[in-house]
Parts: structure tokens; C-alpha cells; sequence
């Protein structure tokens, strides 16, 4: 099979991953994940490559969701979702994600669900209630914890802590970019909670600002419940991979703490994490993950 490479597509923005080679997925990792892929060289190099490798598929899906055209992404997606089980398919990513779950079939089924809950993000979206928001952050990213406890055959007692853990993630992400999705016509916080509409937010009308920082700040809250209940899990997961899944969580509360400082205004700068506050963040990962048994118990 050719070499993994970055190849642009026409829809700008569009990075299309082929082929099994980690170092350009690691580069890709590198470039754009800011927060787990320093947290990720704590792990092995082996285990390491294989979660650039997933991240690569995951963020191609994204932003073919989030970065081409609507037509053009759901040929894409659904292309892929089409031939994911197909022993012969001629789509790359699905080729790699099939290489990459060839022995865990469940991993396999996360990133179908995955591309099912992207493939609402090419439509105008507008969540309904916390019931929504939870079933989009499943889809979206509940899902990534699934295929890692595949990856890693972490036991399936595990898995709502991985669930949990992803979900906190997306609810950081939705918090931090409520502007940005509202220029896109996307409100991911729920009408129950803010019902003004995406139009009114990125406006700037006051009464939209207002419900938006309100309803962020009560995600935020239920992400921090999220990040607990995932903590309980890290137990399962050999150290070096804790140790990574454990930063990169702390790094990414760690968002959340400059969104509340920021008042929770949609309209302010992107919350970024300085890097004196990473460093502490890092540390007090570290102190998860060599005490999760510690946090299991409560």
C-alpha cells in the first residue's frame, strides 16, 4: 500500500490521510492537536503511532464536516461509511480505519457512529435540550473513547468512563467555540439553555450574548462532572497511556478555567491554556494518573 500522506483536496481546509504510515498521522497529531499530542509522548512509540493513526481518520472526518463544502462533505462521509465494511474498498480512509480495527470489530463500529454524528454538522444545527447535546457529544466524540479502549482491549466495564471523558471533551470544545459555530449557522448549546439563534449570537444582540455565556458556563459545570467520572476509569489503562489520557484531560479542564476568566462571552479571544498553566496542568495529571486507584475508589 502507497505511503500515508497529506494530500489538499479541493474543498479547502480538507486533509484527506491515506495509507498506513504514522510518521505524516504523527505530524498531522502534532499540527493540530495541541492539547493530547504533547500528553501523547508519554507513550510508547508503537501505541503511540496507532493513536496518530486514529486521530488522522477522526480530524480527516471532521474536516470534511467542518471545512468543505456541504455537497462535497457528504459525498465524502458517506463514501466512506458506504465502504467501511467492504473487504475491497477503494476508499482510503475507510481502508485505513478497517487496518487499524482489523481485530476489534467494536472500533470499527464507534468510527460508523462517528461519521453518523458528523454528518449532522453539514446541515444547520441547532441542539434541543441536554438530551441533545448528550447524544451529538456521544456521536462525536464519546465514540473516540470507544475506539481507544479498542485499540488498547481496555476492558468494557470501562467503557462509560471513556464515554464520559470524551463527552467532557466536546462540551470544552463547544464552550470554546460558540462565535465560531455561530458564524456557521451551528448552535451545539441547547435552546433549553440559550434559544437564541445562531444569527443573534454571532450579531453580537445583547440578549443572545448573555444566554450563550450563561448556558456555557452550565456546560462547563457539567464537563467538570464528566472529567470526574472519567478519572474513575484511568485504572484500566496500562500507565504510559494513562499518563497521556490523564494530561491531556487536565490540559483540556484547563480550557474551561479561561473560558469562565473570560466571563464566558462568546465574542472574546479563543481561550488559550499559557504555557506556565499547562505546565502546572501536566503536573497535576501526572498525580491522576499515579493515584487512580486512589480516584477509583471514590
Amino acid at each position: 500500500m502507497s505511503e500515508l500522506r497529506e494530500e489538499r483536496r479541493p474543498a479547502p481546509g480538507v486533509l484527506v490521510v491515506r495509507g498506513p504510515n504514522a510518521e505524516a498521522a504523527q505530524r498531522l497529531m502534532d499540527r493540530h492537536a495541541r492539547s493530547f499530542a504533547p500528553a501523547a509522548r508519554f507513550m510508547p512509540r508503537h501505541e503511540r503511532d496507532d493513536i496518530a493513526r486514529l486521530y488522522a481518520i477522526c480530524r480527516t472526518a471532521d474536516d470534511l464536516a467542518d471545512e468543505a463544502p456541504p455537497d462535497v462533505g457528504r459525498v465524502r462521509l458517506d463514501a466512506i461509511r458506504a465502504d467501511l465494511y467492504n473487504e475491497s474498498t477503494r476508499d482510503r480512509i475507510a481502508f485505513e480505519a478497517q487496518s487499524l480495527f482489523n481485530e476489534t470489530p467494536a472500533g470499527l463500529d464507534a468510527f460508523g457512529r462517528l461519521l453518523d454524528g458528523l454528518r449532522r454538522d453539514l446541515d444547520p444545527l441547532c441542539l434541543e435540550d441536554d438530551a441533545d447535546l448528550d447524544r451529538y457529544a456521544d456521536a462525536v466524540a464519546g465514540t473516540v473513547g470507544e475506539m481507544v479502549c479498542a485499540l488498547f482491549d481496555i476492558p468494557s466495564v470501562h467503557r462509560p468512563q471513556a464515554i464520559a471523558l470524551g463527552r467532557a471533551m466536546q462540551f470544552t470544545n463547544i464552550a470554546r467555540d460558540v462565535r465560531e459555530d455561530a458564524v456557521r449557522g451551528r448552535r451545539y448549546l441547547p435552546a433549553t439553555r440559550c434559544p437564541a439563534t445562531p444569527a443573534e449570537i454571532a450579531g453580537r444582540e445583547p440578549g443572545a450574548v448573555d444566554a450563550a455565556a450563561s448556558a456555557t458556563r452550565a456546560i462547563l459545570d457539567r464537563a467538570d462532572g464528566l472529567y470526574r467520572d472519567g478519572r474513575a476509569g484511568l485504572i484500566a489503562l496500562p500507565l504510559r497511556l494513562r499518563l497521556a489520557v490523564a494530561v491531556a484531560a487536565r490540559l483540556y479542564q484547563g480550557i474551561g478555567g479561561v473560558i469562565r476568566r473570560q466571563q464566558a462571552n462568546p465574542h472574546a479571544p479563543r481561550a488559550v491554556v499559557p504555557v506556565w498553566r499547562k505546565i502546572g496542568l501536566a503536573l497535576v495529571g501526572i498525580t491522576d494518573a499515579l493515584f487512580a486507584r486512589r480516584h477509583a475508589s471514590r
